[in-house]
């Protein structure tokens, strides 16, 4: 692998922990994936290296490149994982030291839901549009690495005591004998924090610890990194000038304060930008200027002829023509519409792009929509698989007891609900309520038939369970009724179940399959992605890592982007000019970026940005 002297000074470098500040379309994976394979030719194991990645996707790649550097097969690196993956994997193993059996249950966002809501609308009568925000709320708590502290007084809406949520959110958790996405990493940092013969352990296990997107990590994913370490032997790389995820709780103060942190620390800098032209580079640069809160560095390209304009328009229909109009002669002159892409701060300025592609003929695809596991008949499936080997699942089973409808209506359910114990579930009183005879012929029937078959695919291979599904009640059938006769609707659910059976037979047991989807959670942004032809439609955050031929920026105005969310503070203005600095650093060759002097009939002011970017190209 050809490598930079800059790569390689960082590739070759063993001694003390090492930051890597790689700038955009500097070769930042190219270098993570080379170093592994120089570690491995130096007499390291490949099974006792960490290296974290932040999606599943970014690990697979990395893997199937080792695997074509190094010749060592795939399952040869068992800990080239996210952060989730890798903890589970800890967790599960010494579980029972923090109270829990195997199998461990990970909760989805809708069993999430299901909790809060009973909760918060249940037994606090409050009213349903807060459970979204106080899950968050507890979420953005549980990566603060301390959540009783950073819950303790804390107000929703100046009524809701977070602390009092959070308290019967976890004991409903623990007496389900499941865990939440964020759990995953809070428990396993209390286990390593307070088993030091844990924590001995896999320190012993792991010769060297690499993690990438290091800007992106949040109080917790610190800590684990700290009470895994041994030796020093520390990997990181990232862009402190592309972190813009604070929202989500991450902190990039763990990667400013890295020389700090780590005395003997070395630093080191990929400057040279292999994906846009120097143009486009110099003008982001100048852009980032404006942010003093940072690590220096001079990025360049060795690419010319590049292009950066800015327009202004009198509304978002004049713009979004002038777009559709821009790309119809870019692609008449031969470019490929996949090679562009349509970028904005929020998605509803989406709507006028989408009207004026579908009157100029272009065809386009969005970015960042429902995640795979996330659509109705992959969810539909998977609560049948859940609440088959997980019984306690009171979510999974409510949803399937009438999918497809089999007359077990809301009043079917709250009886069976009424016969239910604090220590029952409702698929226990389900089956109590068959046992008793307590329901009406017609519904005993229909109980009875959906609790033979979970307990028929309870210990069936995944990819047999789906099929038994699917035939015992007649899915496709009612999913055909569901698309409501849109044939192109039909075939992609159908193409998604198939697509859901093959990830059922790669594995052995229902528990493991469910494990795998739940930890795809974070690739939800990557789902879309070359699926198939179109211009690119996406906010700025789900183009993340992405690169395009032509970006066009849109919306760029006060208000939206920075957003006003944003502008009450530094650091949020701070945090809205990475955002614009990754959006510009997504284009190779052209880069338009405009703003419209009305938007949804209000008159807007231009984007300080464009005034920065304007400034530094005179």
């Amino acid at each position: 692998m050809q490598l930079s002297t800059q790569q390689k000074d960082a590739v070759e470098y063993i001694g003390s922990p090492a930051l890597v500040v790689a700038g955009a379309g500097s070769g930042k994976t190219r270098t993570l994936t080379a170093k592994i394979a120089h570690l491995i030719s130096s007499g390291y194991e490949p099974e006792r290296i960490l290296a974290i990645t932040f999606t599943n996707k970014a690990a697979g790649e990395m893997k199937s490149r080792l695997v074509r550097m190094t010749k060592i097969p795939s399952k040869g690196f068992p800990w080239v994982r996210t952060f989730h993956s890798a903890c589970f994997k800890i967790l599960k193993k010494h579980c029972a030291l923090l109270g829990y059996n195997i199998p461990l249950q990970i909760y989805a966002g809708y069993q999430q839901q299901k909790i809060v809501k009973d909760i918060v609308v249940g037994k606090m009568n409050f009213d349903k549009k807060y459970v979204q925000p106080v899950l968050s709320q507890l979420s953005r708590a549980k990566n603060s690495g301390n959540p009783f502290d950073y819950l303790d007084g804390k107000l929703y809406s100046f009524r809701i005591k977070l602390l009092d949520v959070f308290n019967l959110y976890e004991k409903e958790l623990k007496s389900n004998n499941a865990v939440d996405f964020d759990n995953i990493l809070l428990l396993t940092r209390n286990l390593l924090r307070d088993h030091k013969e844990v924590r001995k352990q896999y320190q012993k296990l792991f010769q060297f610890i690499l993690v990438d997107e290091y800007q992106d990590t949040n109080n917790l994913q610190e800590d684990l990194t700290g009470l895994l370490l041994r030796n020093g032997n520390l990997f990181c790389v990232g862009d402190d000038w592309q972190a813009i995820y604070s929202f989500r709780g991450s902190n990039m103060d763990h990667f400013l304060s890295f020389p700090e942190k780590y005395k003997k620390a070395m630093v080191f800098k990929l400057e040279q930008n292999y994906r846009s032209a120097d143009e486009i580079v110099q003008t982001a640069n100048n852009l980032i200027g404006y942010n003093d809160h940072k690590m220096e560095k001079k990025c360049f390209s060795d690419k010319h002829g590049g292009l950066v304009e800015l327009y202004d328009f009198f509304n978002e229909k004049e713009e979004a023509d002038w777009v559709a109009g821009k790309i119809k002669v870019l692609c008449e002159m031969g470019l490929a519409d996949s090679k562009i892409a349509v970028l904005y701060r929020t998605k509803f300025c989406s709507f006028s792009l989408e009207k004026a592609f579908r009157s100029f003929g272009i065809p386009y695809q969005m970015l960042g929509g429902k995640g795979f596991f996330e659509r109705k008949e992959i969810m539909d499936i998977n609560c049948y698989l859940a609440a088959a080997v997980f019984e306690k699942d009171d979510a999974s089973f409510e949803r399937i007891v009438n999918i497809p409808k089999r007359g077990i209506g809301p009043a079917a359910i709250n009886k069976i609900a009424q016969i239910k114990t604090e220590e029952m579930s409702l698929q226990d009183a389900a089956r109590n309520a068959l046992s008793e005879m307590l329901l009406a012929p017609k519904i005993y029937n229909s109980l009875n038939d959906v609790i033979q078959l979970l307990d028929d695919i309870k210990d069936m291979k995944p990819d047999a369970a789906i099929h038994e599904i699917l035939s015992s009640v007649d899915y496709m059938d009612y999913i055909k009724h569901y698309s409501k006769a849109n044939s192109m609707d039909y075939t992609s659910r159908e193409e998604n179940i198939e697509q859901l059976i093959y990830s059922g037979s790669q594995k052995n047991t229902i528990v493991e399959y469910l494990e795998e989807a739940a930890l795809i959670k974070e690739d939800k942004e990557d789902e879309e992605e070359d699926k198939k032809s179109g211009v690119i439609l996406s906010t700025i955050h789900a183009s993340k890592g992405l690169e395009y031929r032509v970006v066009f920026v849109v919306a760029c105005e006060e208000q939206l982007f920075p957003h006003w969310k944003a502008m009450d503070s530094e650091m949020g203005l701070h945090e809205e000019r990475r955002l614009m600095y990754v959006a510009m650093t997504r284009a190779e060759h052209y880069l338009f970026l405009s703003h419209a002097g009305y938007r949804k009939g209000q008159s807007n002011f231009r984007s300080r940005f464009l005034d920065e970017i304007e400034e530094s190209m005179e």
